[in-house]
């Protein structure tokens, strides 16, 4: 008799939708096995080499939820992407769309620290650029693009509800001078004048194009009035228009400060006036006054105060592993191999008679001790002190020489002008033709703290852009001044220090990604 147990219907279990059912995986050496995953939970597949590890999680069910993921796009979008063959296993159910991490041996270079090898640096150069400020280099104002519309925002919030006097002077922005009490300004922007032209045929021109009026030391000029100028500058201001900011006048404002942008190649003045055709001669105080209220703006990166242009924010220019931002003098590398003056001078106990620098004591380069024995008894410095005991100021002399920068010429060197140690090395790095020079030199060279950078890897463009954010003691709690740090700075902070910065930085909350960044940055 047949077994009635083979006689019954088999009843496919419910898939579950809390894990991942895989029944029957025969992939590779894997012998028909079952197993339950659970979903939103980390999952580790361990065991002994060839044990089927890697054959159950990457060609198994990773293979089966990317084909099946591929399977939904189009057959024009499936001919662009890689299929996988389908795995052998009897059946996979509730097995969501699969990614795979290939694990990679990072690669480690000269250039690697721990912030290249763990990629915060990455995140670095994305976050500066989002959130960090711009300051110029010379004067040390905020910079930022400009528009129309920010220019005459920042002038009519001054004049919004005024009654006040000069004693009473109300700020535009950040670092913005004060303004005249009257509400009459000048709109100008710079037209370069063509060397070699004469000022009546340069008004003229101007006149042709429609502007009948400069700004020419501190007073309005009219072009038509056949004024007395006999010699113009490099460039002179022109009025696009005086304007009383007023509501009224708002678009006629925006207007003028359009054209003025346009002609002035992004850049623009705004000058404050306390009279219409106030003029030195006739009032020096108003004419001074007048002097001292010229706003400049401009539209790019580019300090309108100091005419200095700074280059733009971009990931690269924050990365030490890029040209844009690597130092020129060490390439990035925060060091540089050059002459170490504790392998010049090892011994400092020594004196000048006995032979303090290490090089000159042999017969090859003897001369060199007896020009410095002249240069001493010329400056009168004692050869008999220990170096180390000697002045500061005859100790540089002994190093940098007679000219304390600069190269010599052969000039130098008949008159017998004491080149100084470091002069003697720069004459022999010339000399590295000959064999027996670079093994010389190679002697006394190290790596040494790159002097252009001070060993922060970045250019000097980096430093213009800080990051502001107002920490907290850890001892008692109490809030810190606002601190500004550059990028080299940062990476220079403890671990703790540059958690607590970051979860300080003011950040918009309109601005998701470098909310992301900094708070990927601080957990990392």
């Amino acid at each position: 008799m047949g077994s009635k147990i083979g006689k019954k219907e088999a009843i496919a279990a419910p898939a579950r939708n809390d894990c991942v059912e895989i029944r029957g995986a025969r992939q590779n050496n894997l012998k028909g096995i079952d197993v339950d995953l659970p979903l939103g939970k980390l999952t580790v597949v361990t065991g002994p080499s060839g044990s089927g590890k890697s054959s159950l999680a990457f060609e198994t069910i990773y293979a089966e939820g990317q084909r099946r993921y591929v399977e939904t796009f189009s057959p024009y979008m499936r001919q662009f992407l890689d299929r996988m063959d389908k795995p052998r296993v009897d059946d996979i159910r509730g097995i969501p769309p699969a990614i795979a991490i290939e694990q990679s041996n990072p690669v480690k270079t000269s250039r690697s620290t721990v912030g290249t090898m763990t990629e915060i640096n990455d995140y670095l150069k994305l976050l500066w650029p989002r959130v960090a400020k711009a300051f110029c280099p010379s004067c040390g104002r905020e910079i930022r693009p400009e528009t129309t519309q920010s220019i005459a925002d920042q002038i009519f919030r001054h004049f919004e509800g005024r009654g006040g006097s000069p004693n009473r002077p109300r700020a535009i922005g950040v670092n913005r001078p004060y303004l005249a009490s009257e509400n009459v300004v000048l709109i100008t922007f710079w037209v370069s004048v063509p060397p070699k032209t004469e000022p009546r045929q340069f008004l003229d021109f101007l006149q042709q194009q429609g502007y009948l009026r400069v700004w020419i030391d501190n007073q309005i000029v009219r072009v038509d009035a056949n004024p007395k100028i006999k010699r113009l500058g490099a460039r002179v201001q022109v009025i696009q228009d005086r304007i009383a900011v007023t509501e009224e006048n708002r678009a006629r404002f925006v207007e003028a400060i359009e054209t003025a942008l346009r002609f002035g190649k992004g850049k623009v003045n705004v000058v404050a006036t306390v009279e219409a055709d106030v003029s030195p001669a006739t009032s020096e105080t108003a004419a001074a006054t007048a002097a001292t209220t010229v706003l400049p703006f401009s539209i790019d990166w580019h300090c309108a105060w100091c005419d200095l242009d700074i280059r733009p924010p971009t990931p690269g220019l924050f990365s030490f592993n890029n040209p844009l931002g690597a130092c020129p003098e060490c390439r990035g590398f925060g060091r540089t191999i050059a002459i170490d003056l504790n392998k010049a001078i090892p011994d400092r106990r020594l004196t000048i008679k006995q032979g303090v620098v290490r090089v000159f004591r042999g017969a090859e380069f003897g001369e060199s001790q007896k020009d410095l024995l002249r240069a001493c008894a010329r400056k009168e410095i004692d050869i008999n002190v220990p170096f180390e005991e000697l002045p500061k100021a005859d100790q540089n002399f002994v190093i940098e020489g007679e000219k304390r920068s600069g190269e010599y010429t052969e000039e130098d060197y008949e008159h017998d002008r004491w080149y100084g140690v470091r002069g003697f090395f720069r004459w022999l790095e010339s000399k590295t033709y000959k064999m027996h020079v670079r093994v010389l030199l190679s002697r006394y060279r190290a790596y040494v703290t790159c002097p252009k950078c001070n060993g922060g890897r970045y250019q000097p463009d980096v430093l213009n852009y800080k990051i502001a954010a107002g920490v907290y003691d850890r001892r008692d709690g109490a809030r810190k001044a606002p601190l500004q740090v550059t990028l080299p700075e940062f990476q220079a902070l403890s671990i703790s220090d540059a958690r607590d910065f970051l979860r300080a930085i003011d950040i918009s909350l309109t601005d998701k990604t470098a909310q992301m960044l900094a708070g990927a940055k601080s957990n990392a």
